[in-house]
């Protein structure tokens, strides 16, 4: 084998690694950059989930005023519904 042959051969077998290292630094990059593009992603869906949560609690909190005060005046108009019935057997 001739040596022109055997550096022709050295020099293309380190242009291809060479431009091998350069491909997986780049996908290396491009993954990294996706990886934080996915965790800001996620970190403004906790934010919208964690918004979501305090409104549901919220609304629990109201629904749950709403029925003690629904059970206060229920209570309310049996008495009155007493009252008015005595009231009625008086006359």
């Amino acid at each position: 084998m001739s040596t022109a042959l055997i550096i022709v051969i050295v020099i293309v077998a380190v242009v291809l690694l060479v431009l091998a290292l350069r491909a997986a630094r780049k996908r290396k990059a491009e993954r990294e950059l996706e990886r934080q593009r996915l965790s800001e992603r996620a970190g403004g869906h906790r934010n919208e989930a964690e918004v979501h949560a305090s409104k549901a609690q919220e609304h629990e909190q109201a629904a749950q005023e709403a029925a003690e005060r629904a059970e206060r005046e229920r209570q309310i108009a049996e008495r009155h519904d007493s009252k008015a019935d005595d009231l009625e057997q008086k006359l």
